[in-house]
């Protein structure tokens, strides 16, 4: 089987939301969190000048060859940070035309499902690049459109176009480190970012195992007992879990394993402009630990932990401006050993023909790097195991 890597590695390194308020929200009744920022634009837009000229309007995919993918990404969540948008389910078409039409991943709750970017595939640097100006969303003399972003200035930029570059090897698409695509807010004539995204890892289906389904049972924001189920994909160092908040079925977070437990990092992306947390009463805290107990099977998170939706809103007659969450769940418990793992992880017993290192960006290295690296197996029966290696 190809090599698998993850931006599992990077994204458990980012300390990205140490940069914005901490703070303990309060509980928003009556709004769920998704329905909390359509563009509230009295209270939130703040229009200044740049260019916006030139927007095509993204469309539905042409004929062509569709390849499935999950994507990892970083994604900034409207005044709270850059968090991490996982496991998310591609349909990439390959058109016949050369055309490249990759899912949009800007703000669905709002601009709706089926909306494609175009890109174009270019055979000899094996890269696709994204368009700039492909307008997603219009209304009310607002347009929301997709452009390179200017890491210094947070403007749109046409002068660089967004790139994916392919891996042959493995067939995973990825993104320059430090590159950024945005989404961009405008009226016609000024403009502001909307939101952002970066460091795209785009692993072929083929590469992840089924998710295992687990009973789940947490305790609600009012102490109740609930059940639940939650989908785990067990990648033997590392898994993605699903649905830890039930509000967010769709929600994935990353875990790593320590021995029989498993370490479950904070700073997911929820739903568009809203976090996933893990915390106290007073502060969020970096991960959780869900300890495993052989005598009941399961799997148990800390004492004092919970989870919460976490986002900024803009203020109405009955809310004041602030940070809010709409959900939450504590003394969190999955029910059965997660121990189903695909192949390239469970080859200790086989014989290793070759070793390669790469670092967090999955550029090739010569060998193990300080900090942290990614060391692949590859074994005789063609196999192969990519393993975090810290020095």
């Amino acid at each position: 089987m190809k090599k698998l890597l993850l931006i599992a590695f990077t994204l458990f390194s980012m300390n990205t939301f140490a940069q914005t308020p901490m703070l303990k929200a309060t509980r928003l009744n009556g709004l769920k969190a998704e329905n909390s920022m359509k563009f509230e634009t009295s209270n939130r837009v703040n229009l200044k000048k740049a260019n916006s000229t030139n927007k095509v309007k993204a469309q539905a995919a042409p004929e062509g060859t569709t390849k499935s993918y999950y994507a990892d990404y970083g994604e900034s969540v409207t005044q709270v940070g850059l968090m991490q948008r996982l496991h998310v389910k591609n349909d990439i078409v390959f058109g016949n035309d050369g055309t490249v039409s990759i899912p949009n991943m800007f703000l669905s709750t709002i601009v709706g499902e089926g909306i494609y970017l175009k890109g174009t595939y270019n055979e000899s640097t094996k890269e696709i690049t994204i368009e700039n100006n492909q307008e997603i969303y219009n209304e009310d003399g607002l347009s929301l459109y997709v452009c390179y972003m200017d890491a210094e200035t947070g403007e749109p930029s046409t002068s660089s176009n967004f790139k994916l570059t392919l891996d042959s090897e493995s067939g995973i698409y990825y993104s320059a480190e430090g590159e950024y695509l945005a989404a961009f807010l405008t009226n016609g004539s000024q403009t502001q970012l909307y939101t952002y995204c970066t460091s795209f890892y785009y692993y072929p289906a083929e590469l992840f195992p089924e998710a295992v389904s687990h009973k789940y049972t947490y305790n609600d924001y009012y102490g109740n007992s609930k059940s639940a189920t939650v989908d785990i994909v067990n990648l033997g160092d590392i898994c993605y879990i699903k649905s830890l908040l039930p509000e967010y079925p769709e929600a994935w977070m990353i875990g790593m394993f320590e021995g029989d437990n498993i370490i479950v990092s904070s700073y997911g992306v929820a739903s568009d402009d809203t976090a996933l947390l893990f915390g106290t009463t007073t502060d969020f805290v970096d991960d959780c630990t869900f300890t495993y107990s052989s005598s009941s099977d399961s799997y148990t998170s800390e004492s004092g932990i919970e989870l919460t939706d976490y986002f900024y809103y803009p203020g109405d007659s009955q809310n004041d401006e602030g940070y809010y969450f709409s959900g939450s769940c504590k003394n969190m418990t999955i029910t059965g050993k997660s121990t189903t793992a695909i192949s390239n992880v469970e080859n200790s017993n086989k014989d290793v023909v070759a070793t390669e290192y790469f670092d967090l960006s999955g550029r090739r290295i010569s060998n193990a790097a300080q900090g942290v690296s990614i060391m692949v197996s590859k074994y005789a029966d063609g196999t192969s195991k990519a393993i975090k290696i810290m020095k």
